[in-house]
């Protein structure tokens, strides 16, 4: 018989350790589940959204700079419109040079009001500051931060008091970061103002159903029309790879396996189970699977809601006791899926507890053609169906203005001031009428001594007109023509008044006087040739046109899906009144009216641009100009004729896709070569030296161009009038037979 050694104290030690391991072993899951539990309601009770926007993610890529020439700047920072917003501040960073010495300050404004100054004494420096906002609702949705530059040379003499070596630089990473409740995205017109610059737009796996893909490349063009760069996140699959190099998962999370294998972090993580994957969609705004807008239908509700149950499973398996908390975060974080089926309707849904858009795929272009267009500030409600929502029918040749943008009003000009609006081509025109005019109706005031302001118009940066102004205040009209050149399928319209400021006494502060934009403004349109450009081309689509696709850009959403909403909104291709037609490997596509085309053969078709055996072959009639191998993530894009129709096509030169950051314009021509870095190339292939453009665009007018022969005609008018009157007189002279 075995007899222990151990003493009594030795024996009490061991069984008291055993009791400790039995007692932790047991306490183990019970801890984990707390865990999972604390985490689950944590989300559940968040009810706070936070953003940072950037001037660079508002297209100021470039820094901003302030000195004699010009002192004041004025930045529009979009926010919810009419939502209280709360620890909203400004991050302005910039530097500052003040060669010229003198008094140099900065003050700094919010919607018109003075909310911080600084004043400069170094030669150069930091002029960094972060300035506090009011968390009051604006119902334009956007918060005005105002810069004033100000420097002085001297406060006694009487001179030039401009101070060239005086200098602000506003960096582009300047940003704006607030947060607003959950809560308040009560309705469809609230979530789509809510929405950051750079959205997500959530699909099904990746084979797509055409009415899906049809939804969300018109989704993604009516978002790229209001100044957003969409975002395309696929559904992965079992098996898929995703990366994971970005995201933190909660430690109280690690617990369970499938966060514990997403934790990794690693640049290409495999789907390995469905837990994974509903782990994946649990994170919502925290993991990689975010949306703030979702083209439902059966198969993404299914595979979210499989994904889910998968997870739930194994959360009952290993910690029990969060089922419960897991099942009321998906209640209350995941409304999109508590019909059980996809939403037949237009509605705000929550996704992981983030408002989100909820786009039927059935909807297609009726849901892009309300939420692209003015129609979206009627939907009030967070439920709406939608049975049409098309642009307005252009029966006149003026359209206002005001439809596309704030430009109506009045403005303070001390030096100069600018308003600015963008149009696509596709909007204005029709029935082969394109922009030939634009009209403003002005009233201006004039400045102490008496002075005029002089207005400036610019179209995409080419300057059309300019007059002084009748400084009476009384409204008139500033009218000016559109040559050919100027348009794209894209316009920014811009207008700039200069004012001159006066000073009675050289001491005497320059005061800023007002100048109005009546809403009369509008574009004038007029009957034009559409020749086979890409204004031309433009100008077409907007009756009717036909998308054409392969078969296998449904298969590949992530990488096709953004290439067509980029190229189809640098076209000026419309989001209504377009039929998607999908061909198949093999099928040759037979246009019936105006197209775009993207990676198929289209009957008739000879390009331009040519690829053969790997190659890129430019040519302009029968002379080859270009031939070079070996290119990459580049395409073409080229207007032809095929069928008797005009369309443009889309081709993709090597094995990978360009993928342009920003937005480019298609202005002259007809061939277009696309990279990287965006719009490489854009000639004329029947007239690459611009012989055409040179002569149609001469200002000149007839009697200018042709002076040379019009005296000559004179002049021979003349010698022939002169020739006539000699012999006549001459016929009189002589005497008459029998006299």
């Amino acid at each position: 018989m075995f007899t222990s050694t151990l003493s009594f104290p030795a024996r009490r030690l061991r069984h008291c350790l055993a009791a400790v391991c039995c007692s932790l072993l047991i306490a183990a899951p019970a801890a984990a589940a707390g865990n999972l539990a604390q985490q689950f309601q944590q989300w559940s009770a968040d009810n706070w959204i936070t953003r940072t926007i950037s001037l660079a993610e508002l297209g100021f890529t470039t820094p901003g700079v302030l000195d004699s020439g010009g002192n004041r700047r004025e930045y529009y920072l979009p926010v919810p419109a009419g939502i209280v917003i709360s620890d909203a501040a400004i991050q302005l960073n910039a530097r500052y040079l003040r060669a010229d010495g003198g008094r140099t300050s900065m003050m700094l404004s919010i919607d018109g009001y003075p909310v911080a100054a600084r004043r400069f004494n170094e030669e150069q420096g930091n002029a960094s500051q972060t300035i506090a906002v009011d968390g009051l609702p604006r119902a334009d949705g956007f918060v005005r931060l105002g810069v004033n530059w100000s420097s002085v040379l001297s406060e006694q003499v009487c001179t030039d008091q401009r101070a060239p070596g005086n200098a602000l630089r506003i960096a582009a990473d300047t940003s704006f970061s607030y947060r607003f409740q959950r809560s308040a995205i009560t309705t469809l017109s609230a979530a789509w103002g809510a929405l950051p610059t750079t959205p997500t737009l959530l699909v099904a796996g990746h084979d797509l159903s055409a009415a899906a893909y049809d939804t969300a490349w018109r989704t993604g063009v009516a978002l790229r029309h209001q100044g957003k760069q969409v975002r395309i996140v696929v559904l992965p699959g079992i098996g898929d790879s995703i990366d994971l190099s970005r995201i933190e998962i909660p430690a109280n999370l690690q617990g369970l396996p499938a966060f514990a294998a997403l934790a990794e972090r690693q640049p290409q993580h495999r789907i390995k189970n469905a837990a994974e994957l509903g782990a994946l969609i649990a994170l919502g705004e925290n993991g990689p699977l975010r949306a703030d807008l979702m083209v439902t239908d059966d198969a993404l509700n299914t595979a979210m809601r499989q994904a889910l149950d998968a997870l739930q499973l194994q959360i009952k398996n290993v910690a029990p006791e969060a089922s419960g908390a897991f099942a009321n975060w998906i209640v209350a974080g995941f409304s999109v899926l508590a019909a059980g089926k996809s939403p037949a309707q237009l509605s705000v849904v929550r996704y992981g507890a983030t408002p989100a858009i909820a786009i039927p795929a059935t909807l297609g272009g009726k849901a892009a053609g309300l939420l692209g267009s003015l129609w979206h500030k009627l939907a009030v409600t967070p439920v709406l169906g939608v049975q049409q929502a098309g642009a307005p029918v252009l029966d006149d040749d003026a359209v206002l203005m005001s439809q596309f943008g704030a430009i109506a009003g009045s403005i303070d000009v001390l030096n100069r001031a600018d308003r600015t609006i963008t149009f696509e081509l596709g909007a204005v025109a029709s029935d082969g009428r394109l922009p030939q005019a634009l009209a403003f109706d002005l009233s201006a005031a004039p400045s102490i001594n008496g002075e005029a302001p002089v207005v400036s118009v610019f179209l995409n940066d080419f300057l059309l007109g300019a007059r002084l102004l009748n400084a009476d205040g009384r409204p008139q009209r500033v009218s000016v023509d559109i040559p050919r050149y100027a348009l794209s399928a894209r316009n920014e319209l811009r207008v700039t008044f200069v004012r001159q400021p006066t000073q009675l006494r050289c001491h005497d502060q320059p005061t800023a006087f007002p100048v109005a934009i009546l809403p009369g403004s509008h574009i004038r349109l007029g009957k034009a040739s559409l020749d086979d450009d890409f204004v031309g081309a433009a100008g077409k689509f907007s009756n009717a046109a036909t998308l054409m696709i392969p078969q296998d850009w449904q298969q590949q959403p992530g990488s096709s899906l953004p290439q067509l909403i980029r190229v189809a909104s640098a076209v000026g291709f419309p989001i209504s009144t377009v039929d998607l037609q999908v061909v198949t490997p093999g099928q040759i596509a037979r246009p019936q009216r105006p197209f775009l085309a993207f990676d198929v053969a289209v009957e008739g078709y000879q390009p331009a641009a040519a690829l053969q055996d790997g190659k890129l072959i430019l040519r302009n009639g029968k002379l080859q100009t270009l031939e070079v191998n070996g290119l990459n993530r580049l395409a073409t894009i080229e207007v032809i004729r095929a069928s008797g129709e005009t369309g443009v096509v889309y081709r993709n030169v090597g094995p990978q896709a360009p993928a342009p950051e920003g937005n480019f314009r298609l202005t002259r021509g007809n061939l277009a070569v696309l990279g990287d870095s965006g719009l490489l190339l854009q000639i004329d292939s029947d007239d690459p030296a611009g012989a055409k453009l040179a002569a149609a665009s001469n200002p000149q007018s007839l009697w200018d161009r042709h002076m040379v022969l019009w005296l000559i005609i004179m002049g021979v008018i003349a010698f022939v009038l002169i020739a006539a009157r000699v012999t006549h007189v001459r016929k009189r002279k002589q005497p008459q037979d029998g006299l």
